[in-house]
């Protein structure tokens, strides 16, 4: 059976022909470049070296000989914009609040959040310029730190292992390595227990300042009734629904992910 017709490789070092599905005609073009496969390569122009997925550069990079992401790593970029959006108005609650009841403390929060909303909207704008990134010129880099990669073997039964409802790690017939399969492309994961750390302490944090809003709507339900008080109670109760609700949400989804953050201790099931 012929082939359909197409571009196809004639045996002309970067040139094709095109077939019409019966045979070879006179048409010829330059054959398009191919996307490296993925790895780690030196961005072109500079001395970063970054995780290309096969798509696209993504926010990890080697730092001090380690796979690090970037500290305003955020994928998918849109995310982070809706964070920062979400951010910034409960800034202007906030200080809405603050302004009513001319208390000097108030202003404080309002801070905090106008500042993680200014750091969402960074980390978005920082990934979309790092995917901006030209290709990969060069040969991929190959060092101890980021080894073994996706599809090295050293075993029977190498491969992709789910370890979330979302994520699949590598496994290369021996050893786990620290590289998960996500909707987004591999991803380097050796920044896991860090990350699993920092989220643990980032949920509970937030958990305290719902805490914080509780007893400030407490001590208004129990001092003198006035207009003050009555924003203190009202305030602080959306403070403690809202936070509270977001710091059980950063809890229990860091431990959903555990395994993902941090490497397995059993070998997976065999197929």
């Amino acid at each position: 059976m012929s082939a359909p017709q197409g571009w196809y490789d004639a045996g002309t070092p970067g040139r094709q022909r095109w077939w019409d599905g019966v045979q070879w005609t006179a048409h010829e073009r330059t054959a398009p470049p191919t996307a490296p496969s993925m790895g780690w390569y030196q961005v072109p122009g500079t001395t970063d070296v970054r995780w290309w997925d096969g798509v696209i550069w993504t926010p990890y990079r080697v730092r001090k000989g380690k796979p690090r992401p970037d500290a305003l790593a955020v994928e998918p970029p849109v995310m982070g914009l809706v964070l920062g959006i979400m951010f910034f108005i409960l800034a202007m609650l906030q200080l809405l609040a603050a302004v009513i009841t001319q208390s000097p403390g108030n202003f404080a929060l309002p801070v905090v959040l106008m500042s993680i909303a200014v750091i969402w909207v960074l980390g978005a704008a920082h990934t979309r310029a790092v995917r901006s990134l030209p290709a990969p010129q060069s040969a991929a880099v190959v060092d101890a730190s980021v080894q073994p990669l996706p599809g090295e073997v050293d075993g029977p039964h190498a491969g992709w292992y789910p370890v979330t409802g979302q994520a699949s790690r590598w496994w290369t017939g021996s050893r786990w390595t620290w590289y998960l399969g996500t909707k987004f492309g591999p991803r380097p994961g050796h920044a896991g227990p860090r990350g699993y750390l920092t989220s643990m302490i980032v949920g509970w944090c937030v958990v305290g300042i719902a805490v914080v809003g509780l007893v400030v709507a407490v001590a208004g339900s129990v001092m003198e009734q006035s207009p003050v008080t009555g924003f203190m109670i009202v305030f602080g109760i959306i403070f403690a629904v809202l936070f509270g609700g977001l710091g059980a949400f950063v809890l229990l989804l860091t431990r959903a992910r555990r395994n993902a953050m941090l490497l397995p201790t059993t070998p997976p099931p065999l197929r």
